[in-house]
């Protein structure tokens, strides 16, 4: 049987024997929306668990509307980002008091160019538009620890406002249950130290990686958990989630309040995301379908987390396909290469956690638990083969 993988800008093609293939993993067959501009008018007036947008704000008040940033263009934040700015004009709030606050994370911030691409061209000369910087403790204020201790700095521009409106996609994650909701504003805007000491919580005390920071689980996931409790302190006054499915389209629209709009949008995409699977496999091939997805390995390993469910552990393999046009990631990605073994990578991020690290880590074990863990990238191979996996150029 013949298969073609979207493979970073490009596809790869590769043959599969008939008499061994089990079956292909994929979403439900969800049905987009047919008018999205329609559909995100009626989800601000007839939000969940929340009163309508027009009656959330008041004319005179400072709105920070955060959104997604570039490594989320898969999101396509200007296609929807001025319903919501037209959702706040007609609730009485002039475009001169919106700020559009690009939550970056602890990416680096967006260049002018990118900025114009994720909030669109003529968004820019209507609202105020900028871009959160983690690592410059000049943007952000301190507001002491959240329940589970972590640090609290969110970004100052943020906090200035009278009105905090979040905005994102709902999709699974890899040790936060799932993206959207609370995700806007941690990472989002908040500092360094906060970022890292929330996603620390993924380690578990006894050793390990924690059982509940997988994907798809917010119930006793100390990751969100906190996430949520940091979150709250800013008490945001709206929320508009999407979902979209693998090719972009736009399959559900979750406004109003914060936690209960988004909780709606992770059981949407429990029940037309998740996929039973009959038996294990020997062989498992996994990919996240091409560019952006696949830009760096930090971003294509995302997929792994998924796939190792399928694999027989011990004995199966795992074949990771990713171009990685960009590299291994962000900042300091690359030295956790350099480790042993995934109880040195363990031990260095319990003396300092880093967010690449952790990811590293993950990979470290993952490749431990499989009997091969192949890569098909378009990363220098001697980077890769330290701590575990096997480098192929083609499926």
């Amino acid at each position: 049987m013949r298969f073609e993988w979207g493979y970073g800008k490009g596809t790869m093609a590769f043959e599969a024997p008939e008499e061994h293939y089990m079956g292909t993993l994929q979403t439900s067959p969800a049905q987009p929306i047919a008018d999205l501009k329609s559909a995100v008018e009626d989800a601000l007036e007839n939000p969940i668990a929340w009163p309508p947008m027009r009656e959330m704000f008041r004319t005179g008040e400072r709105v920070a509307v955060l959104v997604p940033d570039w490594h989320r263009s898969w999101v396509h934040v200007a296609s929807w980002l001025p319903l919501i700015i037209a959702g706040l004009n007609r609730a009485g709030v002039a475009s001169r008091d919106i700020t559009v606050v690009i939550a970056t994370g602890t990416h680096i911030p967006p260049t002018y160019d990118e900025i114009g691409y994720i909030a669109g061209e003529r968004l820019l000369r209507e609202v105020r538009v900028v871009a959160h910087d983690a690592r410059d403790p000049r943007t952000c204020a301190y507001l002491g620890r959240s329940r589970a201790g972590a640090p609290i700095w969110l970004d100052r521009e943020v906090l200035a406002a009278d009105a905090v409106v979040l905005t994102g996609a709902v999709a699974p994650h890899t040790f936060a249950g799932y993206s959207g909701g609370r995700k806007a504003i941690v990472p989002g805007i908040a500092g360094l130290a906060t970022v890292l000491a929330n996603h620390s919580l993924a380690l578990a005390p006894e050793g390990g990686v924690h059982p509940r920071a997988r994907p798809g689980i917010l119930e006793g996931n100390p990751v969100h958990e906190d996430m949520l409790d940091i979150a709250s302190r800013l008490k945001p006054r709206f929320l508009v989630n999407f979902a979209l499915n693998e090719t972009g389209e736009f399959l559900g629209v979750f406004a109003g309040d914060f936690i209960e709009a988004h909780r709606r949008g992770c059981e949407f995409v429990s029940t037309w995301f998740r996929a039973e699977i009959p038996e294990k496999a020997d062989i498992v091939i996994a990919g996240r379908g091409g560019y952006p997805m696949d830009l760096t390995f930090y971003q294509a390993f995302q997929s792994g987390a998924n796939a190792v469910q399928a694999v027989k552990l011990s004995e199966g393999s795992l074949i990771l396909v990713g171009a990685c046009s960009d590299g291994l990631g962000p900042y300091e990605f690359a030295r956790f290469f350099d480790y042993s073994s995934p109880e040195e990578i363990e031990a260095e991020l319990r003396r300092s956690f880093t967010v690449p690290g952790f990811v590293v880590y993950r990979v470290a074990l993952l490749a431990r638990s499989v009997n091969r863990f192949y890569l098909v990238s378009d990363i220098q191979p001697s980077i890769v083969e330290k701590i575990g996996i096997i480098p192929k150029p083609s499926i």
